[in-house]
């Protein structure tokens, strides 16, 4: 009689995927309030993150749930120097990012959709 705490074997084709996050923290520069910058991906998200067959990156604004989506563009002979456009400049100007505010950026290895949420700087009081 067999034990039924037993479980039948795993076959090999069954593989775990482990996948690990990168987190970036960017400040908005006057230069970006006013949407005039793209969104450079820093050299290990790009290497660790994005697949080479990723044409299009999806930013999603945790508070919003809005999707923003754009092609991925590629600067000079590096194909790791990365940068998105549109999605960007729609990103910052529907949500008024302002000078000195922080975006953060968490990503998953393998996958072109980055979470991203912003951390409005203080006000001062006088």
């Amino acid at each position: 009689m067999k034990n039924p705490l037993e479980f039948p074997s795993v076959s090999g084709s069954i593989r775990m995927q482990f996948r690990s996050s990168y987190k970036w923290e960017l400040v908005v520069t006057s230069s970006i309030s006013r949407g005039r910058n793209v969104l450079n991906f820093p050299r290990e998200y790009t290497r660790n993150c994005l697949m080479n067959s990723d044409r299009k990156i999806y930013l999603i604004d945790v508070a919003s749930g809005r999707v923003y989506n754009s092609k991925i563009f590629t600067s000079g002979q590096n194909k790791e120097n990365k940068f998105v456009y549109s999605c960007w400049k729609q990103f910052v100007t529907e949500n008024k990012l302002k000078f000195r505010d922080k975006v953060i950026f968490n990503a998953t290895t393998g996958d072109n959709v980055i979470e991203v949420q912003i951390l409005r700087r203080r006000r001062r009081s006088h």
